[in-house]
């Protein structure tokens, strides 16, 4: 582990727990976009979110309920 991720384990420690939650949300979007460029990088995943894309905006999708 890094001193750098130590320091941040502790300080989240201290937070109050909305605040443990506010990051929280901070960091799934963060994660999200970040591998959403790594996707985006590999042709074939590239293709395929080009593909689904072109799909929703025609409509051309089921929604589970």
């Amino acid at each position: 582990m890094t001193q750098a991720l130590s320091i941040a384990i502790e300080s989240i420690s201290a937070l109050t727990l909305g605040e443990k939650h506010q990051l929280w949300l901070i960091l799934d979007e963060a994660i999200a976009q970040a591998e959403e460029s790594d996707w985006l990088e590999d042709d074939e995943p590239k293709a395929e979110i080009h593909q689904v894309r072109e799909e929703y905006q025609k409509n051309d999708y089921l929604t589970l309920v």
